[in-house]
């Protein structure tokens, strides 16, 4: 399609020359307008492409024009040309939403470089914008469900951080109760978040590689640095950075961390000169810090800076009221997934439901309504499609306080090993510091055990976890 470019000039000559040298008739379509009035109403009726504007006008000036334009079209093209060229102008123009600022006369080469490159990413940037609307709709405070009154403290929660520009929050809690989307509700309902929402997992990567993953690097810090990388922190600038599993942080990340936030500052590894960043921190733990900080594993004072806002998500077993809800929620989402036409649960399903305790919380209901979608072959998911839910896992639970681990006969090396390291895992809660600590191995020995294993968490565990 050939585009249309708006010329906007009080002297008609110039903006004629102008639209004349910008390309033939077959490669872009061109409209002159000597009046600001005009071009705006004409805009509003067949909409440009792109929009050229003179900077100094006697009604209008280029940058109230870009303002105007800008309140109606978001992503049009907009450039302001001037005679009269200085700093403050420039930044006027660029604050109002002007695309380029260029001075006359203009170089045609470079403007039509700069058109053509600002045609070509305008349908990515308006694909991203509808891909951030998308999962602001998705993420929004609407998203947290349920009547229970403890769930509505978690929403006036969210509204309240939402309003203010750059809060350190602390979200407690099981897994599976929903820390993760409370941090992305938090982000994307909030009118502060200029920035995208970046996520990680502290527990997912050794000490090494996750300080390296924060900060960034310059080019040559480390033997495999072969170029630069900007830090999630870095990325975050402007808008969200949620660190999960923070209680797995290595105390020296622990102290780098508090230093980022009392300062807003930061440097890249090899790196000497500082860097500034805006940003909200949203942490998330299921484990106890305050018994952390008693022990010694947690520093105090990075727990203290971390809980300025802390809210503690509730398990689902104390608000059951809530689970028709959310159980038809899930049988709503899969049956659209799955192409099923599932219109409802029967009653004497949702009786059963609120009668077991859910110790994995909403991730387990949402994966037990999501086999009987599966197995279901009728219009409505009945009490026979759900598994039983005392007896849907055979090993028996393990006491806390056992000395020891039983392994089975026959096991190869690799596979006592791996069972052990599994066993482990599962005896301290997921801590890493103190697994590798029992087994005698580093942090990084054991996460490149788990990972060749297979026991790190997967991208989708991580976030149903949360």
């Amino acid at each position: 399609m050939v585009p249309t470019i708006y010329v906007l000039d009080d002297d008609v000559v110039y903006a004629k020359l102008l639209a004349a040298n910008l390309g033939s008739p077959g490669r872009v379509r061109t409209r002159v307008f000597e009046r600001p009035d005009d071009l705006l109403a004409h805009h509003a009726e067949e909409p440009a492409d792109a929009v050229i504007t003179d900077l100094v006008m006697p009604d209008l000036n280029g940058v109230d024009v870009t303002r105007r334009l800008r309140r109606t079209d978001p992503h049009l093209p907009i450039f302001v040309l001037t005679g009269h060229g200085d700093i403050a102008t420039a930044i006027d123009a660029l604050k109002a939403g002007a695309t380029e600022y260029l001075s006359k006369p203009v170089n045609i080469d470079e403007l039509m470089t700069l058109l053509t490159r600002a045609l070509a990413a305008r349908p990515l940037v308006e694909a991203g914008a509808s891909l951030e609307q998308a999962r602001g709709k998705q993420f929004s405070i609407k998203a947290i469900l349920g009547e229970h009154p403890k769930v509505e403290a978690v929403r006036a929660f969210v509204r309240t951080m939402a309003a203010i520009p750059r809060p350190t929050v602390l979200l407690l809690g099981e897994s599976g109760t929903g820390k993760n989307l409370v941090a992305r509700a938090i982000h994307y309902s909030s009118p502060h978040s200029a920035g995208r929402f970046i996520e990680i997992n502290c527990s997912a990567l050794p000490a090494s590689l996750l300080e390296a993953e924060l900060f960034g690097y310059k080019k040559g810090a480390f033997t495999d640095a072969r170029e630069a990388k900007r830090g999630l922190i870095e990325v975050a600038d402007g808008g969200t950075l949620f660190l999960d599993e923070i209680a797995e942080l290595s105390p020296e990340l622990q102290a780098k961390l508090l230093n980022v936030l009392e300062s807003r500052r930061f440097r890249r590894l090899g790196a000497t000169e500082e860097m500034e960043v805006a940003l909200r921190l949203v942490t998330a733990t299921n484990r106890n810090l305050e018994e952390l900080v008693q022990t010694g594993r947690f520093r105090s004072d990075l727990y203290y800076r971390v809980s300025v806002a802390a809210m503690s998500l509730p398990p689902l077993r104390e608000i059951k009221s809530d689970i028709p809800l959310l159980a038809g929620h899930f049988r709503q989402l899969f049956a659209q997934e799955f192409k099923k036409k599932v219109d409802r649960i029967d009653d004497p399903a949702l009786e059963m439901l609120p009668t077991w305790d859910w110790p994995g919380n909403v991730r387990e209901l949402r994966n037990v309504v999501e086999r009987a979608m599966i197995f279901t072959d009728g219009p409505v998911l009945k009490r026979s499609d759900f598994p039983p839910l005392g007896q849907r896992d055979p090993v028996p639970a393990r006491p806390r306080d056992t000395k020891t681990f039983g392994l089975p006969k026959g096991l190869t090396l690799v596979d006592a090993e791996r069972e052990y390291i599994r066993l482990t895992l599962e005896a301290t809660d997921g801590d890493i510091q103190r697994t590798a600590e029992l087994l005698g191995i580093s942090r990084k020995n054991l996460w490149e055990k788990r990972k060749k294993y297979g026991l790190l968490p997967s991208p989708s565990d991580a976030e149903s976890n949360s």
